[in-house]
């Protein structure tokens, strides 16, 4: 095992007092455990083959916060913590870690969004308009790549200058 993105989440938008045990339970599984146990489970190869990269997928909202998206912030927010700590306990083994923090794109996850709410988004940027999936991937491939030999333990924000 070379590399390894940890990319999986779901989006639970509900205000903190409304959601439910399920849902908190359902959105720290997919989006924080799986990324841990993925981590976990690509460690030994790439600790035996003494080089690895790992790119975890946050978001703005971890830095901005976003009305009902409490959970998905605060899951996300973990993501990086975890994504730093990794990067100090095995750097020394040639093990990276990194994460890419995309603002606002338009997927599957976005596609309920209303016409007005994805506006009031596109307001809150410096550019004016969704984040450039090309753009995420972009950085992605900068970090699995030998380009990015000497990088960990970083957050690459690529969110069209989220205000």
């Amino acid at each position: 095992v070379d590399i390894l993105v940890n990319c999986a989440g779901i989006l639970t938008f509900n205000h903190v007092a409304d959601l439910t045990a399920e849902e908190v339970r359902k959105t720290l599984d997919v989006n924080l455990y799986g990324t841990i146990i993925g981590t976990q489970a690509v460690i030994p190869p790439m600790r035996k083959r003494g080089a690895g990269s790992i790119v975890n997928i946050s978001s703005v909202v971890a830095h901005t916060g976003y009305k009902g998206l409490a959970m998905y912030a605060a899951t996300k927010g973990a993501i990086e913590a975890f994504s730093k700590s990794v990067a100090r306990e095995w750097g020394s083994k040639g093990i990276r870690s990194n994460c890419v923090v995309p603002g606002f794109m338009e997927t599957d996850m976005s596609a309920d969004l209303s016409s007005d709410d994805k506006a009031k988004v596109y307001r809150r940027t410096s550019l004016g308009k969704p984040v450039d999936i090309e753009s995420v991937a972009s950085t992605v491939g900068f970090l699995l790549s030998p380009a990015s030999q000497s990088v960990t333990g970083q957050n690459f924000i690529v969110d069209g200058g989220s205000l």
